[in-house]
């Protein structure tokens, strides 16, 4: 890193342990001389409390100054924790970046405030399915379901049946529109964990693969006659989704596709995001524009600072069956009537689309669209106006001239030295003159864009001998992640190790343990070449 780095970025977060210690995770991503992408973990640091923004930015500098990379930061990447952002911002020549999974979650968790009734009965409804017999139950359905289904070309004596297998046979036979495409899977329903929104996307996503068999084991069951079943059927009839919104469901999870798959692919680590991060949100806002005036009004009325997030907020829920109540709830839903879905996904595109601009205000300006002008894939900022994209290589030039004028003086005293020797060469002469220089931001712009899959590392690579001072300026951005992620994986590994067994690691022992965990990959043999 020392050698190759000329501009590193970073990733921050803060942790607590089982033994109630929080510490700093680090983690560090620059370019290498072979255009590779590279991630170290420079530590996992314990940190004193409380954990203000002055005791994170006297751990922070200590950690840089050890490692000597001071100068080289150009961008960390944290959540939005008021300490932490307080605690770059107050760093000199240093920028902040917001991470946009947890942004994101955050726009979700305010956008579907208005399904907020709806979203807790789906949940509820996984949630009796997170039940092993009811779980058991409906792979059971699926089973009979996937063994009739594969014999359907087949003669089937129903008198050869039994009455709950004659009951699915009818009801596949008469039912055109259930899907048995899949019935190779058994599926089950995916737990909604409130701290992140795209696991609540995904769970209704599966819920609407499992909706006909859940009718189906509703159908099964009342034919039951043993108590157990009957006070199951009567439970599942109650929390059961009406047609209306389960229509509603499927709506919102088209909505949402597009925020599960920027967060996807903004959050990976092995590939660029920074440059990508623009485009992907102005393409989800573009989405969700208000078409009418009454639409704008709307959207003009929303207040922020008021509205609640569906996600991680405690909600208490009124319910016919006795459940312990939550004394940390700050609202309580009733639940056991059927949402309201009028309009509701027409408000919720809305209210996303208030809180995309809220929390991204500006996402055409020059310096917010630098980035994505030296990714060749979309260099042509296609995606903004001519005038925000002249603006955008106007800035480029001027970062072109700095960097320019860097490289003039770093070189100045080397030239000055060759020059004296060879001043007196009699071969002097035959040296060919230096060409008319170039001017790279015009040549690069001018060279035709590559396919968005094609990697923008191996470009610059094959051309960093053409645009030898705009590679170094595309090096510094390309580097950036998007999202703090890597410093959660690394928490993740953290929380492997300090267990709740184990919590009487030393906290140096414990960043020595950490620190060769996940910079392994990187030395090939500890031992000494023979």
């Amino acid at each position: 890193m020392k050698n190759e780095a000329t501009s590193v970025s970073l990733t921050l977060d803060l942790w607590t342990s089982k033994s109630r210690q929080g510490y700093l995770g680090i983690t560090c991503t620059f370019i290498n001389s072979q255009w590779k992408l590279k991630e170290l973990t420079l530590t996992i640091e314990y940190i004193r409390y409380p954990h203000t923004a002055e005791h994170i930015l006297e751990t922070l500098e200590s950690v840089l100054e050890e490692w000597e990379i001071r100068d080289k930061v150009y961008t960390i990447t944290t959540d939005n924790g008021s300490n932490v952002k307080k605690a770059i911002n107050n760093m000199r020549g240093v920028k902040w970046l917001g991470c946009v999974a947890h942004t994101l979650h955050l726009v979700v968790g305010k956008g579907m405030i208005p399904a907020q009734v709806l979203i807790m009965r789906a949940k509820r409804l996984i949630d009796f399915f997170m039940r092993s017999k009811q779980s058991e139950r409906l792979e059971i359905i699926q089973k009979k379901i996937s063994d009739i289904a594969k014999n359907s070309n087949k003669e089937i004596n129903i008198d050869g049946l039994e009455e709950e297998d004659e009951e699915v046979y009818n009801l596949l036979k008469n039912n055109s529109e259930f899907d048995v495409s899949q019935t190779s899977d058994y599926l089950n329903v995916i737990a909604d964990v409130t701290t992140r929104w795209n696991s609540s996307f995904l769970a209704w996503q599966r819920l609407l693969k499992l909706k006909d068999y859940i009718n189906l084991l509703i159908s099964t069951l009342s034919t039951k006659l043993d108590p157990d079943s009957k006070k199951d059927c009567k439970r599942l009839k109650q929390i059961m989704l009406q047609e209306q919104e389960w229509d509603t469901i499927k709506d919102l999870v088209s909505i949402l596709k597009p925020f599960a798959e920027a967060t996807n692919y903004l959050g990976g680590n092995k590939y660029c995001t920074y440059t990508i991060m623009v485009p992907t949100l102005i393409k989800i806002i573009n989405r969700l524009k208000p078409s009418t005036a009454d639409d704008e009004k709307y959207v003009s009325e929303i207040n922020f600072k008021n509205l609640e997030n569906i996600f991680d907020d405690q909600i208490s829920i009124e319910d016919d069956e006795k459940e312990k109540s939550n004394p940390t709830a700050i609202r309580r839903l009733k639940i056991n009537d059927p949402a309201n879905t009028k309009d509701l996904v027409k408000k919720i595109k809305l209210t996303l689309y208030a809180a995309m601009k809220h929390y991204w205000k500006n996402l055409i300006a020059p310096e917010v669209l630098l980035p994505s002008l030296l990714d060749p894939r979309i260099k042509d900022l296609s995606f903004v106006s001519v005038k925000e994209r002249f603006d955008a290589e106007e800035l480029l030039n001027d970062e072109y001239d700095q960097e320019k004028l860097k490289s003039l003086s770093s070189s100045t005293s080397i030239q000055d030295d060759d020059e004296s020797q060879e001043y007196d060469s009699i071969f002097a002469s035959f040296k060919t003159p230096a060409s008319k220089e170039i001017n790279e931001i015009t040549e690069y712009l001018s060279l035709k864009k590559i396919n968005f899959e094609s990697d923008p590392l191996v470009w610059w690579h094959g051309q960093e001998e053409n645009f030898p001072i705009l590679s170094k300026i595309a090096k510094k951005y390309l580097a950036v992640y998007a999202c703090s992620t890597s410093s959660e994986r690394l928490f993740s590994d953290a929380g492997n190790l300090l267990t709740a067994k184990r919590n009487r690691m030393s906290p140096k022992f414990f960043k020595k343990i950490m620190f060769l965990k996940r910079n392994g990959i990187h030395v090939d043999s500890i031992h000494k070449q023979l």
